[in-house]
């Protein structure tokens, strides 16, 4: 029984214990990443390849090819592979950021080595049937046609084309290119990204006996390229303030931010940190003065965030029309207020241990984990990166926190978009 007259015990949150994954190497030098663990005869297998929009040569191409590499071969119909896969009991999830493209596989491990070949076939011989490809461009076509008219859609867009004028981050979609884009196209990037590819493989959970003799079976004479070449972006953002009227719109939307780097800059770790402080979680200064003290907006919030070229720090949150210029004023004074004053001990603990808490609940488990090691792989470290992150956290203070909120927290360097109502 709980006895209610002592006080609680408290306990540092320690970093979580990680799984040691597995590495090996398929004849043809694809590197494999097993986490082995879980409880349940399941697993999922993630195939991470090198092909990102940064690499696309039209806009479109890449997110088509990887939303239609299920959907098809030669030999088989979507809904042949679809059914065999659902007959099983596996599941499939797609997906595409700037740097990668993403395709996992969870399967019982009694059918592992049923689903498993035909997982791999319908990605390396996806023959894009011209049908579907007419119906999925019109189904995106239609749907970027309705969120075109969003405030937080436009301003979204705007906001990262102006960060990354120069760059394939700050591309986005016009309508045009929906008729622009074509079946060939998809072919071209899937032979040149897919069928030669350049990708790794993580699998967790109770992994089946024969894993790797499957994947070599499967995978090891699939056709691989060197890397492709990681480039850089400069960390100067061009201060502008950006208005699009949108009359009719009964919100606006709002985002401020600036280029910055990803965890190869000696900063970027701290100022995440303060990106947090500033409004990261729901006890955050903007959430606690915006939403909670004058009621503007529902959710606003700060993050900063890595890529493999480059990386941002944004503040993004939608408020009534008529409210956005109170909001704006609102947004400057937190920044200034990290400026100027010193963030007491009592915070600095808090998102300490709020980040810690995020830590543990993103290390939970073997599927968890393998996405952690995906994710550390794309910036070039590992899960070893985490014996030095908590000393890091214990080391931070008010001083040095403040000073790089000096250096790159300045209204003056801030890129400022606002969709909607321009009265203000």
């Amino acid at each position: 029984m709980l006895d209610r007259t002592k006080d609680l015990e408290y306990k540092d949150i320690l970093m979580p214990h990680f799984l040691e994954a597995q590495k090996y190497n398929l004849d043809n030098g694809v590197e494999v990443y097993a986490m082995d663990g879980g409880g349940q005869d399941l697993c999922r297998i993630e195939f991470v390849f090198e092909a990102g929009t940064k690499l696309q040569n039209k806009p479109l191409q890449a997110a088509m090819c990887n939303a239609m590499l299920l959907e098809g071969t030669l030999n088989k119909t979507a809904a042949e592979i679809h059914e065999k896969i659902d007959f099983y009991g596996a599941y499939t999830h797609l997906d595409i950021s700037p740097d990668r493209a993403v395709v996992s596989l969870y399967t019982l491990n009694k059918y592992f080595d049923i689903v498993l070949p035909i997982f791999v076939d319908a990605i390396h011989n996806a023959s894009f049937p011209e049908e579907d490809f007419s119906l999925l461009i019109e189904q995106l076509k239609q749907s970027f046609s309705i969120n075109s008219e969003k405030v937080e859609f436009k301003a979204r867009n705007t906001f990262f084309k102006h960060l990354f004028s120069e760059h394939a981050y700050g591309v986005s979609e016009v309508l045009t290119d929906f008729d622009a884009i074509n079946r060939e196209d998809l072919i071209t990037f899937h032979k040149e990204h897919y069928k030669v590819a350049v990708f790794k493989v993580y699998i967790a959970g109770e992994l089946p006996g024969n894993t790797q003799e499957l994947f070599n079976k499967l995978l090891g004479s699939w056709k691989v390229k060197d890397s492709n070449p990681i480039g850089s972006f400069t960390t100067i953002t061009t201060p502008e303030k950006i208005h699009i009227e949108k009359k009719e719109a009964l919100q606006s939307s709002i985002r401020i931010g600036r280029v910055c780097f990803n965890s190869e800059h000696g900063d970027y770790h701290e100022l995440k940190y303060l990106s947090i402080v500033l409004g990261g979680y729901f006890g955050s200064r903007l959430m606690s003065n915006i939403r909670e003290d004058k009621g503007l907006t529902y959710g606003i919030g700060a993050m900063c965030v890595q890529q493999e070229e480059s990386g941002f720090f944004s503040i993004s949150t939608e408020v009534k029309g008529e409210s956005t210029g109170l909001a704006l004023t609102e947004i400057y004074k937190e920044l200034k207020r990290l400026r100027e004053d010193l963030i007491h001990e009592e915070e600095l603990g808090l998102v300490k241990n709020y980040i810690m808490g995020q830590i543990l609940t993103s290390a939970d488990g073997p599927f968890a984990q393998a996405s952690l090691l995906k994710n550390m792989h794309i910036h070039g470290i590992g899960l070893e990166f985490y014996d030095t992150y908590q000393a890091m956290l214990n080391n931070l203070d008010s001083v040095s926190l403040r000073n790089l909120a000096v250096k790159y927290l300045k209204e003056e360097d801030l890129c400022e978009v606002v969709v909607g109502n321009i009265s203000f």
